[in-house]
């Protein structure tokens, strides 16, 4: 399992692979994978699939905001605050 650092639109893992975002639904690898992200699943097209529920992967992995443990949790949405509320979910609460 590799650790990843996540910069806006490029992943980095600690082994050198690098995955580029090019769109909403495709990411592409240094090491010539491209993803396809179809709803909660994302799959390679080496054949891999993984699938977001919500802070893990199916592979095992977890992502923490800008770090992510393992290659599946990359594709993981980000847009979760730290309780882990989707930030358009944030419009669904009253505040008084």
């Amino acid at each position: 399992m590799s650790f990843w650092n996540i910069f806006g639109k490029l992943a980095v893992s600690d082994k050198g692979e690098t995955i580029q975002k090019v769109s909403d639904t495709t990411s592409i690898s240094s090491e010539g994978t491209t993803y396809t992200k179809m709803g909660s699943t994302t799959v390679g097209s080496d054949g891999s699939i993984f699938t977001d529920m919500g802070s893990f992967s199916t592979d095992g992995s977890t992502r923490m905001g800008n770090t992510a443990t393992g290659l599946g949790a990359v594709f993981n949405d980000s847009g979760e605050d730290k309780f882990g509320f989707k930030s358009q979910d944030n419009d669904k609460w009253w505040v008084f």
